[in-house]
């Protein structure tokens, strides 16, 4: 496989004479640099394929919706039967390799996707309002909770919305749509600047 390196998907000509990234005191928006991502597919009601995915990185396989994490490495549901897992590109090829050996007798399948998606990181206090613009999901504090994960559409794009923590939301979009989302999200920022 070839080594990726970390890189930025977004260039200043996406952001058409806009400043990016966007930091104002109550919100923070740039782009998540590249990172590893492995989409992993199988049945989830197999107690071995979740054995194996234990095995594997020691996770537990996350409820729907919901995210796993051991240290800096997270799984993510992304639907029935279909998991992301996020980790540095550093630890991806070993992350990869071992994902593969250890459903290698399982009914699954692993595939590598980092450079097919481009990520954004959306900080602060104002980011469930910004971040509700673009898609209908309810990020009330008491029902999208820090560890949950969602797959919607945003800004009318299939998109995976992750939240991290209290403030931190990333967002995921195909890596071909880069210049549409920027542009919509800098024209939906500007209310939120000082």
């Amino acid at each position: 496989m070839d080594k990726l390196t970390a890189r930025s998907t977004v260039t200043e000509q996406f952001a058409h004479g806009k400043p990016f990234p966007v930091t104002e005191p109550g919100f923070q928006l740039s782009e998540l640099p590249l990172h590893g991502i492995i989409r992993v597919q199988g049945d989830a009601k197999n107690p071995a394929f979740q054995a194996a995915l234990r095995t594997a990185h020691g996770m537990e396989l996350p409820a729907a919706e919901r995210v796993s994490e051991v240290g800096e490495a997270r799984l993510a549901w992304a639907g029935p039967n279909e998991w992301l897992y996020f980790c540095s590109l550093e630890t991806e090829d070993e992350s990869f390799a071992a994902l593969k050996r250890a459903l290698a007798d399982h009914f699954a399948t692993v595939t590598c996707i980092s450079d097919s998606r481009v990520s954004f990181i959306v900080t602060g206090p104002d980011a469930p309002d910004f971040l509700s613009k673009g898609c209908g999901i309810d990020l009330c504090s008491t029902l999208f909770r820090p560890g949950r994960v969602v797959t919607a559409r945003f800004a009318g794009l299939p998109a995976m919305l992750m939240r991290r923590s209290e403030v931190v939301y990333v967002i995921y979009f195909d890596v071909g749509s880069a210049a549409y989302v920027l542009e919509w999200m800098l024209d939906a920022v500007d209310e939120f600047r000082a």
